[in-house]
């Protein structure tokens, strides 16, 4: 079973402006089913990769880095399929500015069931969304 939160440092110009090499971000690892715009945790070629989702269709996915010059993505290898897919980054978020990593401890999350905001997920065991109730596990 995987963990409902991982975090994973850029490597690479693939995704430049949105996100910058030797940032950190998080992923939400449970209950995802892709959308067009959405940044999402890929298993590519024996690691992972970061891309922005630009098609899904019932043969698979689309990812797109966004910097298209650097960027090796479906446009080299085709569709990927929903079991390549790690998770969906919850920070920073697409329209969010880049942060250091200083500032990522003090992160928040979208509760996966309702959306809302859940705080302080990074660096403990568990955090309860106060306004549905889901309890995210992680960290044991």
């Amino acid at each position: 079973m995987k963990a409902p939160i991982s975090r994973f440092t850029i490597n690479g110009n693939s995704m430049l402006p949105t996100l910058k090499p030797g940032q950190d971000i998080l992923s939400f690892n449970w209950l995802y089913k892709p959308k067009v715009r959405d940044l999402v945790v890929v298993r590519h070629g024996g690691k992972e990769i970061i891309k922005r989702v630009t098609k899904v269709l019932d043969q698979g996915i689309l990812i797109e880095g966004d910097n298209k010059d650097e960027s090796t993505d479906s446009r080299d290898f085709g569709y990927i399929s929903m079991d390549q897919i790690v998770g969906r980054v919850v920070y920073p978020s697409a329209t969010s500015t880049v942060l250091s990593t200083s500032s990522l401890r003090a992160s928040q999350v979208p509760c996966p069931q309702c959306e809302l905001w859940v705080i302080g997920i990074y660096g403990r065991k568990d955090a309860i969304c106060k306004n549905c109730g889901f309890k995210l596990t992680c960290c044991e």
